[in-house]
């Protein structure tokens, strides 16, 4: 990639250095008309304003960095408040943030600083195509006679400057999408898919709350949950209880006390035993009052493998029986061979489990988890997608999902699990596969049960870790970062950073973005809606862009009270 202007072009000249220190450099601006915009061979200059982008000229290198302050002398402060109208000249002094810097022997970008101006050296107006050299630059697209890259944004003080960005450098390290409510995440999101799908990819995207509905090119979708009617284009699947781990039943019905746990526990090792070995079933489940112990033992100690298995694969419609089955003594006192006799204590300590159970599993809510008969599973439809060519992308809606006992958050993190699973055997080696988790808050940084009974919904955590090796790379988008766990967000290679207005967020995202692209996070709370900071460890320096419009826009409008209640 050549760079198409001189980046010492005498008209765009603002300044020279009058101070060096290690991060920045002090600028003296000669004119104290720094406020006229002009315009060069059709590109604005804009000389001095606070966010824009400098170019200092040393040796054969073109140092970039970021004006982030402007201020007058204080000898010269008097005579701007004496009039508007200045009859005399000023000369301002600007503080530039060094990030970047092109060697101009070869055009090729430099990321850090590798030599320091000068006192003296020249200031000049950075040149929008510049910026974009810097942007588009990566070892991809320096390798890659035609690197397959996403037409996103623009610059967002040069709308003809399309920005075209590799996707390892959106993808390669995981992305992140952060900002606050309107501040135009969902476009975000909708433009990087619609982008990756001009391409041979292969996306999924769980969708919270189902805005994303208006998806239509090379996509199949599928919804999770009760839904009044069901939404068009979209087919109803489950994922049935039996496909689920043991824990995420145990994190759904919260056993509490020492006594409920152990109890559901047996019930469902008792329950997968008879699973496999119907022939010691009675109507279902096992009797064990007063029963002899040496034939479940010894069926126990044969099939213990499948029975330590983390799946919960059992009749849960027979676990309440089973509970109560469970609540006998350890031993008959005469004999220690048989189980002894009921429990009454046991069986009141168990009384609210039981009802719990009831409630959940006869759900109409949950009928996708435990009333799956004659429906397709999530899996299946994963499994088929991820060998088919015909569609690119696969959009998991979880609008119609109850929120009542960690649904959301167990189906989730269940998907990531068994994506993160396929990853592990090499699926993806061939065929890379981006995740995007829309309202990333809602699963991630979720620990459920109490302090004796702790269950991590962390496979969203773990695809962050070690998914990138396989070829499983996620993006998460939330409106909230200070809720995402450091650990995640500091795997984050690229940070699509939209308005942040909590200072909590900011603070976030400067732990999770290095010292170097701390004084980015000053602009954060002054971003128009579609604008977006772009940082991490491929982009030689945080810059602005403008993300383009989606052509198939995500419906995330609330109620429109002008219409309605007029």
């Amino acid at each position: 990639m050549k760079l198409e202007y001189n980046p010492f072009d005498v008209q765009r000249l603002i300044g020279s250095v009058a101070e060096v220190h290690p991060t920045f450099i002090k600028v003296n601006f000669p004119s104290s008309e720094l406020a006229k915009q002009k315009s060069i061979y059709g590109f604005e200059l804009n000389e001095g304003y606070v966010g824009e982008f400098a170019v200092i000229e040393e040796n054969n290198f073109a140092i970039f960095g970021k004006i982030t302050s402007v201020q007058l002398p204080d000898s010269e402060k008097p005579i701007v408040e004496k009039s508007f109208n200045l009859s005399k000249q000023v000369h301002p002094i600007g503080m530039i943030q060094l990030l970047s810097c092109i060697d101009t022997s070869n055009d090729e970008v430099v990321k850090g600083i590798s030599i320091y101006p000068k006192i003296g050296a020249k200031v000049y107006a950075a040149h929008p195509t510049h910026l974009k050299h810097l942007v588009e630059w990566s070892s991809a697209s320096k390798n890659a006679i035609a690197p397959i890259s996403l037409e996103m944004a623009s610059l967002s003080n040069s709308k003809i400057t399309n920005i075209k960005i590799p996707a390892e450098d959106l993808f390669g390290r995981h992305c992140a999408i952060l900002g606050s409510t309107g501040s135009g995440k969902s476009w975000t999101i909708a433009k990087l898919i619609e982008e990756s799908s001009k391409f041979n990819s292969r996306l999924i995207l769980v969708d919270a709350t189902g805005e994303f509905h208006t998806l239509k090119n090379k996509v199949q979708k599928v919804y999770l949950g009760r839904a009044l009617a069901p939404p068009t284009g979209f087919t109803e699947v489950v994922i049935p209880h039996t496909s689920l781990y043991e824990s995420d039943l145990f994190a759904m019905l919260r056993p509490s006390g020492l006594v409920q746990g152990p109890k559901l526990r047996a019930a469902i090792k008792t329950l997968k035993l008879l699973k496999l070995v119907p022939v010691l079933a009675n109507n279902g489940i096992f009797r064990k009052a007063g029963v002899n112990k040496t034939q479940y033992e010894a069926s126990m100690k044969t099939n213990i493998r499948s029975i330590e298995s983390p799946i919960a694969d059992f009749d849960i419609k027979k676990l309440v029986s089973q509970i109560d089955e469970e609540c006998v003594y350890l031993n008959d006192f005469n004999n220690t061979n048989l189980w002894g006799k009921e429990d009454p204590n046991a069986k009141s300590n168990c009384v609210s489990l039981l009802t719990r159970i009831d409630d959940i599993i006869n759900s109409p809510d949950l009928d996708c988890i435990f009333n799956p008969v004659g429906k397709i599973s999530l899996y299946d439809i994963l499994n088929s997608f991820l060998a088919q060519n015909i569609n690119t992308i696969l959009l998991i809606s979880l609008k119609h999902l109850s929120f009542a006992h960690y649904t959301r958050e167990l189906i989730a993190n269940a998907i990531g699990r068994f994506i993160l699973g396929k990853a592990r055997t090499n699926s993806f080696s061939n065929k890379p596969l981006v995740l995007f988790v829309d309202e990333a808050h809602q699963f991630l940084n979720k620990v459920l049960g109490d302090e004796n009974n702790r269950y991590p919904l962390d496979q969203f955590e773990l695809i962050a870790k070690e998914g990138r090796k396989h070829s499983l790379n996620i993006c998460i988008s939330t409106q909230r970062p200070r809720d995402i766990p450091e650990g995640i967000l500091s795997q984050m290679g690229t940070l699509i950073v939209h308005r942040l207005i909590n200072d909590k967020d900011r603070e976030v995202v400067e732990r999770a973005a290095g010292e170097i692209d701390r004084s980015a996070a000053a602009f954060l709370p002054n971003l128009t809606p579609g604008q977006a900071i772009i940082i991490g460890v491929n982009f030689p320096l945080p810059v602005t862009l403008k993300i383009n419009e989606p052509s198939e826009k995500p419906e995330s409008e609330g109620a429109d009270y002008q219409k309605y209640w007029s």
